[in-house]
């Protein structure tokens, strides 16, 4: 009888001790995600503390009054419709027949 309890109370030992041993090692991973995390959140914030401070500083009366003046003396042209895309699909569209006209022009004038 006491023999099979020893060996019980051992058995239950070695458990509980695997299960702790991988408790542990799982929550040093968790701790060591979190801490990744933690710092990326801390550098999100600096990078929105000083972007935010960019704006102030860009956004004020005084400074935009100065950048206008500086610009009121560039003369600007618009753009004509054919030279806006709506997407980047209907640009590269856009290219590839212009160089297709430019392939087929240098063949003509090649042929004469």
């Amino acid at each position: 009888m006491s023999k099979t309890k020893v060996v019980i109370s051992v058995s239950i030992f070695c458990f509980l001790l695997s299960v702790t041993s991988v408790i542990k090692t799982q929550s040093r991973i968790i701790e060591k995600n979190i801490y990744k995390i933690e710092k990326k959140i801390k550098f999100i914030k600096k990078d929105l503390y000083e972007s935010e401070l960019d704006y102030s500083y860009l956004s004020s009366p005084n400074n935009l009054s100065i950048a206008i003046k500086d610009l009121s003396f560039a003369e600007y042209v618009p753009m004509d419709f054919s030279r806006i895309y709506m997407s980047y699909k209907d640009f590269i569209e856009a290219q590839k027949k212009i160089t297709i006209l430019k392939i087929n022009n240098e063949k003509t004038k090649q042929k004469k």
